[in-house]
């Protein structure tokens, strides 16, 4: 039978709708050509960003299913004042103080709080396309929540971290990223300075070893609001990044390619150095921890 050029077109109307639909329901959000059309979305992740998916697991964005209809519609869950923008260019990074070029990229000023990761999980439930695999071990806790919704949010695997910051319109940041947001570009070895003084950041060193046990749920956490919290500060002024809790990174670790480098000291660092800009640990990223949270990046835009 030969069609009609009316014919034609509708076929091919047709066919093309079959791909965009197939295209939207089987390709992850952040692979979607339009939405990087659109301005939608952080389109370039640096090249040492690992794929979003916790080795051996499923995806965590839920790949294989599509997104809720409430995450298309939920906006940023943070203003802009809580983003700082770091500019690129070279510093001293590592203990060697090697020079790195780093494009200019934005980090959050502190990092993500209970009350900010409770907002996500309304959006985002525990099993569906955007959310975590599971909730922090504390979650059902109301009482606790209430009164600590902005102390950082920990016991949140590396690929549950990733997938809030996806919801939050960013992801999360490299190591070296990491660095110059704490280090600047002086070369000095804690974010406040030469030296770290522990009375005015949130690390256990070897004086507060009782601190864990009289702590409520052990979790001796900082408020990014207290005013103690404000001395831990970046040449950037960004906040919490010597103490308080180890930070997930987007990075592999060289050595050990499955697992994924946390930086930063915590509240449950017996050593002052690990409250150093370039402190790094190899942890799987399946771990949840009480003294390991998260802070989101983007690429600058």
């Amino acid at each position: 039978m030969k069609l009609t050029p009316l014919g034609k077109a509708l076929v091919f109307l047709i066919g093309l709708g079959l791909v965009v639909t197939a295209v939207y329901r089987f390709v992850p959000p952040d692979k979607q050509p339009w939405r990087n059309w659109f301005g939608g979305g952080d389109a370039t992740a640096p090249a040492d960003s690992p794929a979003p998916a916790e080795p051996g697991t499923a995806p965590a964005d839920g790949s294989s299913s599509t997104s809720t209809p409430a995450a298309d519609q939920e906006a940023t869950p943070q203003s802009t004042s809580d983003w700082v923008k770091v500019p690129g260019g070279l510093f001293r990074a590592g203990a060697d103080q090697t020079e790195v070029d780093v494009p200019a990229f934005r980090i959050h000023r502190t990092e993500v709080t209970n009350g900010q990761y409770e907002a996500f999980l309304n959006v985002c439930p525990v099993g569906s396309g955007c959310g975590p695999r599971e909730a922090p071990s504390y979650w059902e806790d109301q009482s606790y929540l209430e009164t600590r919704s902005d102390h950082p949010v920990v016991f949140v695997s590396w690929g549950d971290a990733s997938a809030f910051c996806r919801w939050a319109g960013g992801r999360l940041p490299t190591a070296v990223e990491w660095e110059k947001a704490a280090r600047g570009e002086d070369g000095r070895s804690f974010p406040a300075g030469g030296a770290l003084d522990p009375a005015e950041v949130n690390i256990l060193g070897s004086d507060r070893r009782d601190e864990k046990n009289r702590a409520p749920k052990q979790i001796p956490t900082w408020g990014v609001r207290d005013d103690q919290y404000t001395h831990d500060e970046s040449p950037y002024g960004i906040l919490g990044m010597a103490g308080n809790v180890s930070e997930w990174t987007a990075s592999a670790s060289e050595d050990e390619p499955d697992l994924r480098l946390a930086a930063g000291g915590s509240w449950d660092s017996w050593d002052l150095n690990d409250g150093r800009v370039y402190h790094r640990l190899p942890k799987n990223p399946t771990d949840r921890s009480s003294s390991l949270g998260f802070r989101c990046a983007s690429s600058a835009r």
